[in-house]
């Protein structure tokens, strides 16, 4: 048992706020909801001994599912209450079915509040690591309008489109980092252990080093002389890198200069793009208020200089400005967007431009990873190929000039 703090409105319409005992802040809304009080909010006060609340240890936010278990639940879920079947039954059978674990006990987490009376957007909302508030508002929508099953549909759709792009990106990068990372590994071994060796057969010959050979033996000479002075410096840059971008004025200088940044600038902003629009298109047609959509897609940007923008924007349009008006204020927005979502609001199909507007910045954002994808591969065995024929040449030479002068 746990004690929370909780605030409620009893049956004669009077707020009041006390303590109690239960298992979970659910479970206490319950015990109160039989009684006619109605709790507004529920806060534990006091831990179990382990150190962990009941609450979070039965209905914490739980760890992270692959994006491919929750377009499979997703989809089956939106099967099943479009077939006729009982949202709590179709939740116990795919508690029962899903593979993973942890998944399945948070999916019979929720299946025990959707059948103690909760609403199945709140269930979900109590695991944010795995619903985001994406999810949740789609939900409370559905179960405002009763189309609970398309739009679950449209749901796993969403998460199954963005899951696509963040692979592709994530595949375009993998490769350049593999030979980044191989690379630096060869040059350690290089420098701290082939070069020490190098350098013991030259000073014993007593020959005049070529000057590229000067530049390789000062380097690793450099190096290793250094490594407390070199590991305090890439930990104070981790460090300082890392409390930069916790702080506000940091993460704004940060996600902002990211748009400048050449190429990579234009597919970061391309992808937030597609995935800002695809997310308002998606929640404007599910029924969600454009002004809580936009709260909504703001949020999935990731970048704080876009979503103070997103807040501008919901100010404009909260007082009755357009929307294309709004964005047209930004000059990050294309004006071609612009225009697009302006002929959607005249033509009242504002749903139907921004998912076009999606796609198209979805097929721009492909062409270009393509693209750079075709030309850094070639690029960086090039660069990489002379930096190790530097490398050799200058290890190599003077061995092969003394061989010269011993056999003349």
């Amino acid at each position: 048992m746990a004690t929370f703090s909780y605030i409620a409105i009893y049956p004669n319409g009077k707020k009041v706020r006390g303590t109690a005992e239960s298992e979970s802040s659910f479970a206490l809304a319950n015990q109160m909801r039989q009684q006619g009080i109605t709790v507004i909010s529920a806060e534990i006060i006091n831990k179990s001994k382990s150190g962990i609340s009941i609450w979070k240890r039965s209905l914490g936010p739980g760890k992270k599912v692959k994006t491919e278990e929750l377009v499979v639940f997703f989809r089956q879920l939106a099967t099943m209450v479009e077939a006729g079947v009982q949202l709590v039954d179709s939740l116990a059978l795919l508690s029962e079915q899903t593979e993973n674990a942890n998944f399945s006990e948070v999916v019979k987490k929720i299946k025990i509040q959707v059948e103690g009376g909760a609403n199945f957007s709140f269930a979900l909302s109590q695991f944010p690591r795995i619903f985001p508030t994406l999810t949740v508002a789609m939900v409370k929508v559905a179960e405002i309008g009763g189309n609970l099953g398309g739009i679950l549909e449209q749901l796993a759709s969403y998460i199954d489109d963005q899951d696509k792009i963040n692979k592709k990106i994530k595949s375009a990068t993998s490769y350049p980092r593999f030979i980044l990372i191989f690379f630096l590994a060869v040059v350690m071994a290089v420098v701290f252990v082939l070069v020490p060796k190098f350098k013991d057969i030259f000073e014993g010959f007593g020959a005049q080093l070529p000057q590229a050979t000067l530049i390789v033996l000062a380097f690793s000479n450099f190096m290793k002389d250094n490594l407390i002075a070199e590991f305090l410096i890439l930990t104070g840059i981790i460090i300082a890198s890392k409390l930069f971008l916790k702080n506000k004025t940091g993460r704004r200088i940060y996600h902002g200069y990211m748009f400048k940044l050449p190429i990579a600038g234009k597919i970061i902003l391309k992808s937030i793009l597609a995935r800002f629009t695809k997310t308002l298109g998606t929640l404007v047609a599910s029924g969600v208020g454009l002004v809580d959509a936009l709260t909504v897609a703001g949020e999935t940007s990731n970048n704080v200089v876009i979503q103070a923008m997103i807040e501008n924007v919901k100010l404009n349009v909260t007082g009755g400005g357009s929307l294309a008006q709004s964005l047209e204020k930004h000059p990050i927005f294309p004006s071609m967007m612009v225009k697009m979502i302006a002929v959607g609001e005249e033509s009242g199909a504002l749903e139907s431009m921004l998912n076009k507007v999606s796609e198209f910045y979805e097929r721009q954002l492909n062409a270009t990873i393509d693209s750079l994808t075709a030309i850094i591969e070639p690029v960086m065995m090039i660069g990489l190929g002379i930096l190790a024929l530097f490398v050799v040449i200058a290890l190599y030479l003077p061995v092969f000039q003394m061989s010269g002068a011993i056999s003349g």
